[in-house]
């Protein structure tokens, strides 16, 4: 409006309406991001945090409960595993303590003795000072089938004990036979003798 038609004389009024600009006409526009801003952060922001809450819920129950729930099933299934199936019992009116025919050890043979060769040479001879005695010995000896026995006396003062005597180790079955025959408990190998001699002193008895 000019002022050369205003009716009316100027007040503070007019003078505080020529001061001020108009408002908003001249604004600059808004910049893009701040109009699209907070559309773009409500639906990219929101799906990530309602995840982030999901995984912390998720793992708060884990640490509550760390120790792992075993199912019976699975248990029996490794048992039956590990035991080869199912388990087969002994035939009614068996003992299970008793294998069977091929799993019992074999006896064993005794071995057999050796053969005495009764008629090796054999000198009894009489260290005891007991008159006849040597002879009555010889007499025992060919009662029990010794067949090559003779019979003489013993001045020597060892052995101090009955004693049979035996050349090597080939006679030395047939020394402790005739040892076992007379009671006289020392038989001794001596390489200086012929065959098998009998020394009988004062402990021994007809």
């Amino acid at each position: 409006m000019a002022e050369d038609t205003y009716p009316y004389p100027e007040d503070e009024f007019d003078d505080l309406g020529k001061q001020r600009t108009p408002q908003g006409v001249h604004r600059a526009p808004r910049p893009w991001w701040r109009v699209w801003g907070p559309l773009i952060a409500v639906v990219i922001l929101a799906p990530l945090v309602a995840f982030g809450l999901v995984r912390l819920a998720a793992g708060g129950s884990n640490e509550a409960d760390p120790t792992p729930t075993v199912s019976p099933t699975s248990e029996q299934t490794t048992t039956e595993g590990e035991t080869g199936g199912e388990e087969t019992s002994a035939p009614e009116g068996t003992d299970p303590s008793e294998g069977d025919g091929a799993s019992e050890e074999p006896t064993e043979t005794a071995t057999p003795e050796p053969e005495i060769d009764r008629s090796v040479a054999v000198s009894v001879l009489n260290g005891a000072s007991v008159q006849g005695l040597a002879g009555r010995t010889q007499e025992a000896l060919q009662a029990l089938e010794w067949t090559s026995v003779t019979a003489g006396n013993y001045t020597s003062a060892q052995p101090t004990v009955s004693t049979v005597f035996y050349r090597d180790e080939s006679l030395r079955a047939a020394a402790e036979a005739v040892a076992a025959d007379l009671g006289i408990e020392p038989v001794t190998e001596l390489g200086d003798i012929a065959s098998i001699t009998v020394v009988l002193r004062s402990d021994f008895t007809e």
